[in-house]
């Protein structure tokens, strides 16, 4: 068939998506504001793992159905490179909103968590797997990965004091949210697995490298839950939310690769060893930094409505969105960096 059918149908699967994110996230607001559950812990935990039910989904697809590890290895790193790109938009885009709201401590630590699972991943592949230190086709280091993600759950606040002054524009009750919110999780789950299956057939239509396909394709397509929810969040100027959920996905998203890792019996070792993967996780350890220093700079005492500040920032951002243009250039002229 066409690829060209096939890149329609990614669209529509595409704003699907989005449309269930916008949903998700204002489900997650109202959670916010009519409870006493933490910022941190809905952005950071359960919207988190909301977004990221598209990277685990297409991963297991691109696992256990699709057989390709290529795909999930480029879907998770091309997302969390993305995912924290998208800061870079949000700095443009809510400067003034950013002097008004507030940023909790919390999301240093999911950097630092994020960083050593970075770490992980990058001996997995240019350690473990490189020299072929596997148990069968599972790699040890997916242990490491998993034991830090509940090491970065256990340090997550769970409850915080709001503020008086919060208003909830909404009849519905914690109950009925709660429903709602796993309803829509649900149909999301079921774009997420559609959406990997058309992405296997624009890489094998377009004869596109699996890694970069994934990246791409999967990697920009199951990240915009994350983009759509944040965008939601930062208008409400909820950006402790905002915050934990690109934050915490990157964090959960890794953790599919241990997953993916021990269900890779028919497609073989996950930690594959090429440039892309090299450039993808150098890119995302870069916007990650990038990032650290921004909510450093946004939570000090220099940091007002002010022109000097706001340049600062604006460059941040470009920092952000420059670094992923350059991995697609690279990407696309084929540098070989190994």
């Amino acid at each position: 068939m066409n690829p060209i059918f096939w890149v329609l149908i990614y669209a529509v699967l595409a704003s699907l998506v989005v449309f269930l994110s916008i949903k998700l996230s204002n489900y997650v607001d109202l959670l916010d504001k009519k409870t006493k559950v933490s910022g941190a812990l809905l952005g950071g935990i359960l919207l988190a793992g909301v977004t990221s039910l598209p990277e685990l989904f297409t991963s297991l697809t691109g696992t256990l159905i699709v057989g390709d590890n290529h795909l999930v290895l480029g879907n998770i790193m091309g997302s969390d490179f993305f995912d924290i790109m998208i800061f870079g938009v949000v700095y443009f885009l809510f400067f003034k909103k950013f002097t008004q709201g507030k940023v909790g401590k919390q999301h240093y630590l999911t950097c630092l968590f994020t960083a050593l699972m970075l770490v992980a991943v990058t001996i997995a592949a240019f350690v473990f797997n490189k020299n072929h230190w596997l148990i069968g086709w599972f790699n040890p280091m997916s242990l490491v990965i998993i034991a830090i993600y509940v090491i970065s759950i256990i340090f997550t606040p769970k409850t915080e004091e709001k503020e008086e002054h919060e208003e909830v524009n909404t009849k519905l009750t914690v109950k009925q949210i709660w429903i709602l919110l796993a309803i829509f999780s649900v149909v999301l789950i079921g774009a997420s697995i559609s959406v990997t299956l058309v992405t296997e057939q624009i890489v094998e239509g377009f004869k596109i490298d699996g890694t970069f396909g994934g990246s791409l394709f999967l990697g920009v397509a199951t990240s915009l839950p994350e983009v759509t929810a944040t965008i939601s969040l930062c208008k409400k100027k909820n950006f402790d939310a905002a915050y934990g959920d690109i934050l915490g996905s990157c964090v959960f998203n890794i953790i599919i690769l241990g997953i993916a890792d021990a269900l890779s019996f028919r497609a073989g070792p996950l930690y594959t060893v090429t440039s892309e993967s090299l450039m993808l996780i150098i890119g995302t350890a870069f916007t990650l930094l990038v990032v650290f220093c921004s909510i450093l700079f946004i939570k000090s005492k220099y940091f007002k409505n002010n022109i000097k500040s706001r340049i600062f920032l604006y460059a941040l951002g470009a920092l952000l969105v420059s670094s992923y243009i350059v991995y697609l250039v690279l990407s696309t002229v084929g540098v070989n960096l190994i």
